[in-house]
């Protein structure tokens, strides 16, 4: 409790001392989001949020894959939270509803074999439900709708709209990049940086298996996608990983500093919240949005070769890494930029300062 006083004390001098302005005349930083909103609230809609919320990110669209929830719903959730937080004008598209080769009957035949998953995403019991089911949506449904092609088209059409220009941003499993690579390989080349929260790389928790902490639930979850875009040439590669994102913490000190403001994404965030009144759970994505908006959040980070294991056994969906200095095929292996510390005070003032926005 100390600690939340502490930063209830700090977070009213942040509002006054961190400046949410574009400066005269810089370019935007064009960003395209590819997440899985798992429902009204949660890191995956708070990072979105952050983004679309900053002055100097132009948010292009957003495409919606599986993984916290399914892709049909999720983009309605998605369509109702942008109407609601005054962020309607930005296209949605609905990307890729299933892996491409993962399903939830292999993993039950992998959990007898080799362990329980703590969480599975939208294939955990109480989240399961038809895939092109929608169900009734507590914000209530959107007006809005999405955009009518699909969300891997969508993406391709954004990066070759402005090359050299688009940070690919994404929060979820890479289904939908992996597709567009094998639709349109050149993307790679194209987008100006590849970012993404997954992974895990020495982490003791937070992921989504409780023996192996290098088996995160984005990377997990479809492996042979994270394999297509893990081997593809970006011009650069920037990881957020489990082991960064644990050390965050949206406290109740924080929510309700968030809730005072009468700004549209900090009202939407305080009435939708699915953790009530008791705060806590990991910023995962939000990490891996700061970090876009603001760079000098990052106090640490390393250059490490990453890629990941599709074999289909015990070492399914674990990350694999080597040093940078290694001599290895540069098919398979590319250098990667993987956070591994941050300024908390920093981060959580920004992240304040845009939901209050």
């Amino acid at each position: 409790m100390a600690k939340n006083n502490k930063l209830l004390r700090l977070l009213p001098a942040a509002m006054a001392v961190l400046t949410l302005a574009a400066p005269a005349g810089a370019q935007k930083k064009k960003v395209f989001i590819d997440q899985d909103i798992g429902g009204a609230t949660g890191t995956d809609n708070q990072s979105v949020l952050m983004l679309l919320q900053a002055p100097d990110v132009e948010v292009l669209g957003v495409s919606i894959v599986s993984g916290d929830g399914w892709a049909k719903a999720s983009t309605q959730y998605t369509l109702r939270m942008f109407e609601l937080t005054g962020h309607g004008d930005i296209p949605i598209a609905q990307g890729a509803v299933f892996p491409l080769i993962n399903s939830r009957e292999e993993t039950l035949a992998w959990e007898q074999k080799f362990g329980e998953f703590a969480y599975k995403g939208v294939w955990n019991a109480r989240r399961y439900h038809d895939p092109y089911e929608v169900p009734p949506l507590p914000p209530g449904m959107p007006v809005i709708k999405p955009v009518a092609q699909h969300g891997v088209n969508f993406m391709i059409e954004s990066i070759r709209k402005y090359p050299g220009e688009v940070i690919l941003w994404c929060g979820g499993p890479l289904t939908d990049v992996a597709i567009a690579l094998r639709l349109d390989p050149e993307i790679a080349t194209l987008a100006k940086e590849l970012v993404l929260m997954g992974a895990g790389f020495n982490v003791d928790k937070g992921g989504n298996h409780r023996i192996n902490g290098r088996r995160e639930f984005n990377w997990w979850w479809d492996p042979e996608a994270v394999h297509i875009v893990m081997s593809a040439p970006w011009n650069k590669i920037t990881i957020t990983p489990v082991d960064i994102s644990v050390k965050t913490s949206l406290s109740e000190a924080i929510r309700s500093e968030i809730a005072k403001s009468s700004s549209p994404a900090a009202q939407y965030l305080t009435k939708y919240s699915r953790a009530g009144g008791g705060g806590g759970g990991y910023m995962w994505d939000e990490i891996a949005a700061g970090a876009v908006i603001d760079p000098s959040i990052i106090t640490d980070q390393i250059e490490l070769q990453v890629n990941i294991d599709i074999d289909h056994g015990a070492g399914y969906g674990q990350t694999i890494f080597i040093e940078k200095e290694v001599k290895a095929p540069s098919w398979f292996w590319k250098v990667a930029t993987v956070q591994t510390d941050l300024n908390l005070d920093r981060f959580y003032k920004l992240y304040v300062a845009l939901m209050t926005r």
